[in-house]
């Protein structure tokens, strides 16, 4: 699915909300709910197929071989994390290329340094203004030579919040806007004031990352529409609470007691009908012989 729908969704001036999807099952449960969007977090994405920190270690191949899958099954536009785009200009222009091929409606750039750590984790710190709209420029080119990708939107992200200030990072995302940006993405900001000031001050749509355990208060969608924000990933919540759900059944098993959260579980039948078992019966039936 590509960038057109998510286009007009931004057009209506309502906020988007987006939940973060880690692995196909989970994707698989935000189709049910018909969000506006599903976000595909580097931080998550990593970890759920690697088991490892969001610090870079990951590549374009991670991203592309699982975002790819993502954006197959996704019944809503995807939003898809791409660090710093992989290296050099080279690997970011082919990182373009690859996640419009892909049907990425909307591409996350951030202005750190490569390799990156998670915003909400260690103190990142940002590349030369000038050096981020380099990227944004050569990003605008690079999806035009791709059919599937002059209308992927481009989020530009800066990470300088936390290391620079404020006004800082906000006049970082003002250049970010110049440079073509469709979307400025303000990683970190530490209150409800801090977006606000964010969104009266910048002229392209304002994303919020609303990540569970990090410096940004956790609020309603509406909430943040409230404050000027005009789209919200919330990339922590369903990893978190499903971490929490497996530790638990562990430590219950561990203890002999593999019955205890049976009540908590997901329905194994509808999970077997949502993984698409019904469509196996119906071959079956169709080519007995077979």
């Amino acid at each position: 699915m590509t960038g057109t729908l998510l286009r007009e969704k931004l057009s209506t001036g309502r906020i988007i909300a987006a939940p973060g999807i880690y692995d196909m099952m989970s994707l698989l449960l935000a189709n049910r709910q018909e969000f506006d969007a599903h976000y595909a977090s580097g931080y998550w994405g990593t970890a759920s197929a690697l088991g490892l920190p969001d610090v870079g270690i990951a590549g374009y191949r991670d991203f592309i071989t699982q975002f790819g899958r993502f954006a197959e099954t996704s019944t809503a536009p995807l939003i898809a994390d791409a660090d710093t785009g992989f290296g050099s200009i080279a690997n970011l222009v082919h990182a373009v290329k690859g996640y419009a091929r892909a049907g990425v409606a909307a591409m996350q750039l951030e202005d750190q340094g490569f390799p990156k750590i998670c915003g909400h984790v260690g103190r990142a710190v940002s590349v030369a203004d000038d050096q981020m709209v380099t990227r944004i420029h050569a990003a605008l080119e690079a999806r035009e030579t791709v059919d599937r990708g002059k209308d992927m939107l481009i989020i530009a992200r800066s990470d300088a919040r936390r290391t620079e200030g404020l006004d800082r990072a906000i006049d970082r995302l003002k250049k970010y806007a110049d440079a073509g940006a469709d979307i400025l993405f303000l990683e970190a900001p530490e209150d409800e004031k801090e977006i606000e000031q964010a969104a009266n001050a910048l002229s392209k749509p304002l994303m919020v990352n609303a990540a569970h355990g990090g410096f940004t208060p956790i609020l309603s969608p509406n909430d943040y529409a409230a404050l000027g924000a005009r789209l919200v990933i919330y990339p922590a919540g369903a990893p978190l609470s499903a971490a929490a759900a497996v530790q638990n059944f562990y430590a219950q098993l561990k203890e002999g007691n593999p019955n205890s959260t049976h009540d908590a579980m997901f329905d194994f039948a509808e999970m077997s009908e949502m993984l698409g078992i019904d469509d196996v019966g119906q071959l079956q039936d169709k080519y007995p012989n077979a």
